[in-house]
């Protein structure tokens, strides 16, 4: 009779199999229960993120792309193991093979378990400002919306000039710095929206920003170590705003447009000239799209009041997109739009530009937002 062998490494495996085969069962039975999403988002997914965040505090850079990295190894070499099994081993492959595709197809699942435990589920929550004073569904008016594009140019051309710039009179702040400016960053907004009060994190600058501008990303929160991941090398001026976008996510802020929100309220409510006009500029982004659709003659008013230091980094913004345009980004794009469907965000990256109406519904009562 053949002596079992305990192996650790098939421990583990199989760990990672039943955890995603019950979070699956789980998210099945829950998924439509909005007040279940919401405990288990609070309870599970926050508690996981805020303690994995604090344990790598301390470490000054990304464990998020430590995983990433391990991650993409263990899988280049599982395929050389794969070959050499099929091409030296001919007489045993099957047995083995098939533990390699086990042992592969429960390192997905526990991938896919711990993206739908420790983040995904909030996709099935009530949305974040739900009930919030000041916002309501009713549609955004053309009068409104371009008020508050207004205010937004305003602002942009007012702290465009407070910048440090180069040569080239572009947005040329040092950014790693502005990681160790953030510790403050919501005080303001927790005391109006204390959904957001949570432990102080710092986002971390990431070390693969060239291959994240290639797929299109400008930063991402990885649930798995309740990181804030933020892409240094896409166009400076718009950096600042990132950090407090992905900071928001670690709050519990789960939609794009929310978060975008979020990011440009919590730069607004500081001094800091930096965080406040790149804030101003992500949210002329946003609301400048709309209006040229809305009203095109009230956004080429707009859009002509800009001054040529605002002209420049929004230039700047738009040729470096347009240079990493690609299939591959493209692609990406897409599996990640698919992700979010799949997780009951059903607009998708469209979300990232619905965050004009909580824009216009918090600052269309407001007469100056450069005071």
């Amino acid at each position: 009779m053949k002596k079992y062998r305990f192996s650790w490494k098939g421990l583990l495996v199989g760990i990672g199999g039943v955890f995603g085969i019950v979070t699956a069962v789980l998210y099945a039975v829950l998924k439509n229960n909005p007040t279940r999403m919401k405990q288990w988002f609070s309870l599970v997914s926050m508690g996981w993120g805020r303690f994995f965040s604090e344990l790598f505090s301390f470490v000054p850079f990304s464990m998020a792309e430590v995983c990433w990295t391990v991650a993409v190894l263990g899988l280049l070499f599982w395929g050389v193991t794969v070959i050499k099994l099929l091409l030296q081993r001919p007489s045993c492959w099957k047995k083995s093979l098939c533990f390699k595709l086990i042992s592969l197809a429960c390192c997905g699942s526990f991938i896919w378990g711990g993206y739908t435990a420790f983040w995904a589920v909030g996709y099935r929550a009530p949305v974040f400002y739900t009930g919030a004073e000041g916002f309501s569904s009713q549609p955004v008016s053309k009068e409104d919306l371009a008020y508050v594009t207004s205010l937004f140019a305003k602002g942009a051309n007012q702290y465009a000039s407070m910048i440090y710039r180069n040569q080239n009179n572009l947005f040329a702040v040092p950014l790693k710095p502005l990681f160790r400016q953030t510790d403050h960053l919501y005080d303001a907004l927790e005391q109006q929206f204390p959904s957001l009060q949570a432990p102080t994190r710092r986002a971390k600058p990431m070390f693969y920003g060239n291959i994240m501008s290639r797929i299109g990303f400008t930063g991402f929160y990885f649930p798995f170590t309740g990181e804030a991941n933020v892409n240094i090398h896409s166009p400076a001026c718009l950096v600042p705003v990132t950090i407090a976008h992905e900071l928001a996510h670690q709050r519990g802020v789960v939609f794009e447009d929310e978060a975008n929100f979020t990011a440009i309220a919590a730069c607004l409510s500081q001094p800091d000239p930096v965080f406040r006009y790149s804030a101003f500029l992500m949210g002329y982004i946003h609301l400048s799209n709309a209006l040229l659709t809305a009203d095109s003659t009230q956004w080429n008013k707009i859009s002509d009041s800009l001054n040529e230091l605002v002209v420049a980094d929004l230039e700047e913004n738009n040729a470096f997109w347009k240079k990493y345009k690609s299939p591959v980004s493209s692609a990406a794009e897409g599996v990640y739009e698919g992700f979010l469907q799949s997780h009951g965000e059903n607009r998708g990256m469209q979300s990232y530009g619905d965050c004009v109406n909580l824009l216009v519904a918090y600052y269309k009562n407001i007469a100056d937002l450069t005071q």
